[in-house]
């Protein structure tokens, strides 16, 4: 039983404490901490290309050419993350805005075949139309929205890492019970 709490803090307690200390930083630094962040993406996608290739040539596994070509698809896109870091963090919002009307869309293609009482599809319908409007909305005008979803996205962030905390809590008293 306390192997398993053991595991559990470790998997969860470091990656909590980062999720809050990185949403802190997005609210308090909102332009800075989304330029860290990239930066770390692209170092990520760097080391992981890396590994990849230093794998083909070193990894007990027979060399495969596929893991040398994607290490270095991976390290490549890495680096051009990190070259263009900066068009990426304007181009979040836009991103953003998108991927929020491609699930309005997705909502509505799943009340279309949903057989759902009427109550329900009216629902889904409106709140699909305002994520559609919403969304485009964030995509053609993303410096007006930019500041806001970066603040939103900090207090989600903190909130991940707190829940995640008090999770880890709760399953430690449940099991020690």
């Amino acid at each position: 039983m306390n192997d398993m709490i053991t595991r559990m803090h470790r998997a969860k307690l470091v990656p909590a404490i980062i999720s809050i200390a990185f949403g802190i930083a997005l609210i308090i630094t909102r332009r800075g901490a989304m330029d860290v962040a990239v930066k770390i993406a692209a170092v990520m996608l760097m080391v992981a290309g890396a590994g990849c290739i230093l794998m083909y040539f070193f990894g007990p596994a027979k060399q495969d050419s596929m893991q040398l070509g994607i290490g270095g698809i991976i390290a490549l896109g890495g680096v051009l993350v990190w070259v263009f870091s900066k068009t990426l963090v304007d181009l979040f919002p836009i991103f953003t805005g998108i991927s929020i009307v491609l699930n309005g869309l997705s909502n509505l293609t799943v009340l279309s075949e949903s057989d759902g009482d009427g109550v329900t599809k009216v629902l889904v319908f409106i709140f699909s139309a305002l994520m559609i409007a919403g969304g485009i909305f964030i995509a053609f005008h993303p410096a007006s929205v930019e500041n806001t979803l970066l603040l939103i996205m900090g207090i989600c962030y903190i909130l991940n890492g707190a829940f995640d905390l008090l999770l880890m809590y709760r399953v430690k008293q449940i099991l020690l019970h």
